[in-house]
């Protein structure tokens, strides 16, 4: 019992399973992209969802309208390997 707080404590517990509950962040895109890559995803029977990220003050990450597209963490994996084939880049991420 001890040893096994120690692992959680010092991040040596196994990691957890994808859970088809929960939402997950698949990539950081143009807002023009966006939409086109969620209907890709969804005709490809990956569930996703957008959001869309605007602001009128430039950022150190980007300079035009970006979008978040979301979908469930166990189908993360799919989600990224489709946008990577039809963007031709791996999927950023947005820093916090």
């Amino acid at each position: 019992m001890i040893r096994r707080a120690w692992n959680w404590v010092f991040g040596k517990h196994p990691p957890r399973p994808p859970d088809p509950d929960r939402v997950t962040e698949a990539a950081w895109v143009p807002l023009w992209q966006s939409q086109m890559l969620t209907e890709e995803l969804n005709a490809a029977g990956i569930p996703a969802a957008v959001n869309e990220e605007f602001s009128l003050h430039l950022t150190t990450y980007t300079r035009e309208p970006m979008a978040r597209i979301f979908v469930t963490e166990d189908r993360l994996a799919d989600a990224e390997a489709l946008i990577e084939a039809l963007t031709g880049q791996r999927p950023k991420h947005r820093k916090l």
